[in-house]
Order: C-alpha cells, then sequence, then structure tokens
C-alpha cells in the first residue's frame, strides 16, 4: 500500500480533528482520554509554529531547537512558580527532577 503524502496526513487529520470538536460539544461528559490528546494536539501545534516561525534555509533547525527550549524553559518556570505558590507535588514532579539531573550531567559533559 502506498504511502500517504504528507499533505494527505495533513488534510485527514484536519478532518479528524474537525470531527472530534463537532462531536465533543454534544457530549455532556469529557470522554477518557481528552487530556491526552489535548496535551498532544497542544505539543503538535506549538512544533508547527517553531517550524513555521523558523522558515526555511542552515539555520531553520536551529531556530526550531531555540524555540522549543525557550517552551520548555516558560514551562519549568510555570511549575517552579507553582510549587512557590503552595502548590501540590505530584509523581511527574520527581520525574521532572531526575530528567533535570540527567540534563544537567549531559551539559557538564559538553562544556
Amino acid at each position: 500500500m502506498a504511502e500517504e503524502s504528507l499533505a494527505q496526513q495533513l488534510s485527514t487529520l484536519r478532518s479528524l480533528l474537525d470531527d472530534v470538536d463537532a462531536r465533543l460539544t454534544r457530549t455532556p461528559a469529557l470522554p477518557a482520554g481528552l487530556e491526552d490528546l489535548k496535551r498532544s494536539v497542544d505539543t503538535l501545534r506549538t512544533n508547527m509554529w517553531a517550524i513555521l516561525s523558523a522558515g526555511q534555509g542552515a539555520m531553520a533547525p536551529i531556530r526550531v531547537e531555540r524555540l522549543k527550549l525557550r517552551r520548555a524553559v516558560e514551562g519549568i518556570r510555570a511549575v517552579r512558580a507553582s510549587l512557590t505558590d503552595g502548590g501540590k507535588l505530584h509523581p511527574e514532579h520527581i520525574e521532572l527532577q531526575l530528567i533535570a539531573r540527567e540534563l544537567i550531567d549531559q551539559i557538564g559533559k559538553l562544556r
């Protein structure tokens, strides 16, 4: 079976998202998995904007990477602010702490 072109996949995705949006407006309760889908769509949207903002050329991958890093920094600052304001600890905080330690180690090796 031939692989779908990217343009066709984008069209299919748009149609599926429109259908999901229409069904959600008729649903009295939030279905399971909606939060996960929301995060995935948000990440996709942000990545698409990064790619569009970066444009073309040799520097585009660097600009995309920097935009992703900027988004990560903003997210981490928001997490820190929520903890400073007396927020509750969740298992993801421990995961974030472990990833931060690994990242510190990797950055230290690159210097």
